[in-house]
């Protein structure tokens, strides 16, 4: 393996950067992970409140740059988090993942942290495609790295009869109204067919109504196998696939949204990208999931794309041009 580049992660946001830690070990690079401690999360009151204000940055900022003393990149995921990057061993790199890019830049309070990272980050990376526009405000060379998932970790498919699963939360910035219409639509056109969602969001009563039934949020591993019980997905309604219609293909899952067919050219796509489309195409796939699951291929196009393994290779590559050093 020669000199394997040693990459410290610091946080995790939507378990992606966990995922390419750890697969990276499972492929025996010494990749470490680390995340906010407790004492930084923590709400601090009373006598202690401006004292631990005023301490817990400057000491979270030191750890770290310790910690990255016996790293050779440092890769940082949130932009939000930026600006705990002043000290630590160059070079480093940062993931902008959505929220903190796509609408926090635009917040006076967030935009500094922001402007810090992506000037200063020696390569910036976006996880989805819609982001561009939106990192090219602030940075020149971002490179797009996909969403990543575990394909060895996913759970065996095993479809309901009639069980539509709508993966995201109801809430605009998700397409809810476009979800609320694509939910009433396959209720006309398959009264029998069990739509199910997650008890989260702004707009979970109008789900209810739209005949959803709503579960509590639970853990990764039940939201994943919980997927995998579905005869079909529907994906948030938005140009993009996030993590949870990735984790669906994964397994095999038919998935029917309105992402830009432009962005995920290497998929099969089966549907149009209105609610109308999507209904329709919701319905077909009750009519016999396992031969729409074959159509798409998810697994397949998940092992070219987002496995972690492929996110693993395409970091190595990154690495080792920023640092000049072995890739292993």
């Amino acid at each position: 393996m020669g000199n394997p580049i040693r990459a410290l992660h610091v946080h995790d946001a939507a378990h992606v950067g966990r995922n390419l830690v750890e697969t990276a070990r499972s492929m025996d690079y010494p990749w470490e992970m680390t995340d906010i401690p407790w004492y930084y999360r923590r709400s601090w009151t009373g006598l202690l409140k401006h004292p631990a204000a005023r301490t817990k940055p400057a000491l979270w900022d030191s750890t770290l740059a310790l910690q990255s003393v016996r790293a050779d990149v440092v890769h940082l995921h949130t932009g939000g988090l930026s600006t705990h990057m002043r000290w630590v061993r160059r070079p480093w790199v940062l993931h902008l993942h959505g929220t903190d890019i796509r609408t926090r830049q635009y917040e006076a309070s967030w935009r500094p942290k922001l402007q810090y990272g992506t000037a200063n980050a020696s390569a910036v990376l976006y996880a989805t495609p819609d982001l561009l526009p939106h990192v090219l405000k602030l940075r020149s060379d971002p490179v797009y790295m996909p969403i990543t998932v575990r394909l060895d970790e996913t759970p065996f498919w095993s479809p309901v009869t009639d069980r539509v699963i709508f993966a995201s939360r109801w809430e605009k910035i998700k397409g809810a109204p476009e979800q609320l219409d694509t939910a009433r639509r396959i209720k006309a056109e398959r009264p029998g067919a069990e739509l199910l969602g997650i008890d989260w969001g702004d707009q979970t009563e109008e789900a209810r109504a739209a005949g959803v039934t709503l579960v509590p949020k639970m853990s990764r591993d039940d939201y994943r196998t919980w997927l995998a019980s579905a005869s079909a997905v529907v994906g948030q309604m938005t140009d993009i696939y996030a993590t949870s219609e990735l984790e669906a293909l994964a397994a095999g899952v038919p998935v029917v949204s309105s992402a830009d067919h432009n962005w995920y050219p290497e998929l099969s796509h089966l549907c149009g990208r209105t609610p109308a489309d999507v209904a329709a195409a919701a319905v077909r796939v009750l009519e016999d999931p396992r031969q729409a699951s074959r159509r798409q291929d998810g697994p397949g196009y998940i092992a070219k794309v987002h496995d972690a393994g492929v996110g693993v290779r395409t970091l190595l590559a990154l690495y080792s041009t920023l640092t000049g050093g072995d890739q292993g």
